[in-house]
């Protein structure tokens, strides 16, 4: 968002202080800043096509992986570009810049008819791309690599006709023009002396500036950054058509203010791949976190569905057969014959089964919360149940805010509280508990505990007490236990489970 903010006041700024140095050059008839420098000349052609290749290939990338059609035409335009860029600067490193009229002592008509058809084709694409950007105007669906490589390939062949017949070529400069600009390159073209090249110059700014127009238009229909920051390049592109109408820079040595103005167009298109390359890191990593989101999400649903099939079974099945036994066994004692020792042994045989049944209920409602309802409401059951079965008073105590808990940190503690809810009803002695359990910004907090008798703490050890399964499965959630005791005064379970570890 700030990349786009600060393309935004681009747009505003760029045009504006660039429409008053053109006023000024033009009223005050002076050009602007001419240097005659062939390694600077040469340096900047090669910069050009580097940077007009990166974009083509780029382009094409993003096409085949994207479809972006956009993508491929601006690809396609730079591909022209960089074609005429690699051309002026191949001449000049073979030193046959001479043959093509390039050179300044002997200026000729061929380097200004390739600028021309060059950024007017450029234009025409770039146009087409900001069409295919707003995506509510159809443009033409044609084979890729013909998109890619024709406009080029078109380039070549024109440039290699026009080689051939450039002294037929009509001129955009008159031959005046030309031997003043070869005299003095610093000096202002007569006004007559380049007129059909200032026109068609102007025609072209106008084509850059309608593909900036439409950039601008895709950035406020979708809000990317790339559109933003490419519209702000494509205005530097059309007032340096302004600037080299003014004074045109087309031959080997020669630098002015529209070849600053290019070099600042083609850095603007690095900036609007780096802005390109940002934003889709960051949709790849919103990718990655929603695959991650939903991966847990269907984990955690796969699991409530194993729970919830445990929990049917045990019911069903096991369950079932216990209360099966359990009726034979009670019809085994209604016998006269069982009596003495078998009857001691039937007695056991009931209160094994009775224990069984116990466990088998506790199982069911630890796996309950995977089968919907509320947590809340499950912990209140099962302390409901203890209380109901044991005859021991307990007070429970849920926070709400527990009921969005991991079905996995859900049965965790539950199976926790009714550890110690067992071990209170085996060893403390008890006429009250109390079960508490609430939820902070920062920690989520089981407490279990009771009036009886106590022990000594410190004596207990980290294996008794039925406490190494309780710290296993707090461990296993990410939690701690503590346990807070001493004789005749009650016993202190507490399990703490950092936010951070519930929510992972």
């Amino acid at each position: 968002m700030a990349t786009s903010r600060r393309a935004e006041l681009g747009m505003a700024l760029v045009p504006i202080a660039l429409a008053v140095i053109t006023l000024g050059i033009l009223l005050t008839s002076r050009t602007p800043t001419v240097i005659v420098n062939q390694q600077l000349a040469l340096a900047i052609d090669m910069v050009a096509t580097l940077v007009a290749a990166a974009v083509a290939v780029l382009g094409w990338i993003r096409y085949r992986e994207a479809g972006e059609q956009a993508a491929l035409w601006r690809g396609s335009a730079l591909l022209v570009l960089g074609t005429m860029n690699a051309f002026t600067a191949s001449a000049t490193v073979l030193g046959v810049e001479g043959g093509f009229g390039l050179s300044l002592n002997a200026p000729g008509q061929l380097p200004l008819w390739m600028m021309v058809l060059t950024r007017a084709l450029a234009a025409a694409l770039l146009v087409t791309a900001g069409l295919a950007a707003i995506r509510d105007r159809r443009v033409p669906h044609l084979p890729p690599l013909l998109v890619l490589w024709v406009p080029a390939l078109v380039t070549i062949g024109l440039g290699v006709v026009a080689a051939a017949y450039q002294d037929a070529l009509p001129a955009l400069i008159s031959a005046a023009g030309l031997a003043s600009l070869s005299a003095d390159p610093g000096a202002a073209l007569p006004v007559d002396a380049a007129t059909r090249l200032a026109l068609l110059e102007i025609a072209i700014a106008l084509g850059y500036l309608a593909a900036a127009a439409l950039s601008y238009r895709a950035y406020r229909a979708y809000g990317r950054g790339t559109d933003a920051v490419l519209a702000v390049g494509l205005m530097l592109a059309s007032f340096s058509q302004v600037f080299f109408a003014i004074h045109p820079a087309a031959f080997s040595s020669l630098v002015s203010s529209s070849d600053v103005l290019r070099v600042a167009f083609y850095f603007t298109l690095l900036a609007t791949l780096a802005v390109e390359v940002r934003g889709d890191i960051r949709a790849l990593h919103s990718a990655n976190a929603e695959l991650t989101r939903l991966g847990d999400a269907e984990v955690a649903r796969a699991t409530a569905e194993e729970r919830a099939r445990l929990a049917r079974e045990i019911h069903d099945g096991m369950s079932q057969e216990l209360w099966y036994a359990k009726l034979k066994q009670g019809r085994l004692l209604a016998l006269p014959e069982v009596a003495g020792v078998a009857r001691e042994l039937a007695e056991e045989v009931g209160g094994a089964i009775e224990s069984a049944l116990a466990e088998a209920r506790q199982a069911i409602l630890a796996l309950r919360p995977a089968e919907g309802g509320s947590f809340s409401g499950v912990v209140e059951r099962s302390v409901a149940d203890f209380s109901d079965r044991f005859g021991i008073p307990v007070e429970c105590k849920s926070d709400p805010a527990v009921d969005v808990l991991p079905a996995r940190t859900q049965a965790e503690l539950l199976r926790i509280m009714q550890e110690a809810l067992a071990n209170v009803r085996k060893h403390a002695d008890a006429t009250l508990v109390r079960v508490e359990l609430s939820a902070s910004h920062d920690e989520l907090r089981l407490t279990v505990s009771d009036n009886g008798r106590g022990f000594e703490a410190d004596a207990l050890g980290r294996s008794g007490y039925g406490l190494s399964s309780m710290r296993q499965r707090a461990e296993l959630i990410g939690g701690t236990i503590s346990v807070e005791s001493r004789p005749q005064d009650g016993t202190r379970v507490v399990v703490a489970v950092p936010m951070g570890a519930v929510a992972t």
